[in-house]
């Protein structure tokens, strides 16, 4: 009998997280859904436009190299940060959770700073004689990836932290005395060990990517439009909920499908 209480206080334990989930969650998006007049069809139609499908692959392809960012600049940092002391440890942990203490609006401005016609960067590149006029670098794709890159980086990196964590030095010893270069370790040993973390923190930056408000329309600007700054509109400027739900239910079922993919890719790459 303790045994089987044990059991239903353990199946206890997530009943307040699904009820936020079902009642904040699921049973809003039916309400909207049974409220707007044939949504089906309103469905079909939204994501049907042209419009709609720039603006799905934008988000896409700004998703992707936000992670391939992340992926560039994590990698050697937990590398080098798993094989220091536990104080370099603390100090790289708190420096890189640190834009996310920042209120968005003002890590956005701080990017629009640099990146402005007379920003840090122009300014720059203006006293060197490198440029005759101002770059373009604010409200453009490649502003908007700086900023989801700075905002999401510590999703990806925290997720390698501990899988680095979990990894044999004397491994990685005994393969580079056997003669395997850097490049072999990392892609023999330390990628496959650190998988499930890496995929880890792929899925979290993607689907952040996917709903980011703030940061995307600050430095991209109306003419990159994201699904999440498509949805804006619909609510605020053209009042149609059906198309806002639509649009709602899209960036949901992108992020589950994201998600499962690269579990199940995960669990299969991990088997082999």
């Amino acid at each position: 009998m303790e045994v089987k209480s044990g059991r239903v206080k353990v199946y206890l334990l997530p009943l307040p997280s699904l009820i936020f989930i079902l009642v904040f969650l699921l049973l809003s998006l039916l309400y909207v859904i049974f409220y707007t007049p044939n949504f089906l069809q309103t469905f079909i139609e939204t994501i049907a436009k042209e419009d709609f499908f720039y603006v799905f692959l934008r988000t896409i392809r700004v998703g992707l190299i936000v992670v391939f960012g992340a992926t560039l600049l994590a990698y050697p940092l937990t590398y080098y940060v798993n094989s220091s002391s536990s104080s370099v440890k603390t100090f790289f942990k708190i420096i890189v959770f640190l834009p996310l203490m920042v209120n968005p609006i003002v890590r956005s401005y701080g990017w629009i700073i640099i990146l402005g016609r007379e920003g840090l960067i122009n300014t720059l590149l203006s006293y060197l004689n490198l440029t005759v006029e101002p770059l373009r670098l604010l409200y453009t794709e490649f502003a908007m990836e700086l900023g989801l890159l700075e905002l999401f980086f510590p999703f990806m990196f925290i997720p390698l932290l501990s899988s680095m964590e979990n990894l044999s030095n004397e491994v990685i010893m005994a393969a580079k005395s056997l003669g395997a270069s850097g490049l072999r370790v990392f892609f023999n040993i330390i990628f496959p060990l650190t998988l499930k973390g890496y995929l880890t923190g792929l899925t979290v930056i993607l689907a952040g990517c996917a709903s980011a408000y703030v940061t995307p329309t600050l430095l991209g600007g109306f003419r990159n439009r994201t699904l999440s700054m498509l949805l804006y509109e619909y609510i605020e400027i053209r009042f149609d909920w059906g198309a806002a739900t639509a649009t709602a239910l899209v960036i949901l079922f992108t992020v589950i499908a994201v998600n499962l993919f690269f579990t199940k890719l995960g669990d299969y790459l991990v088997k082999r």
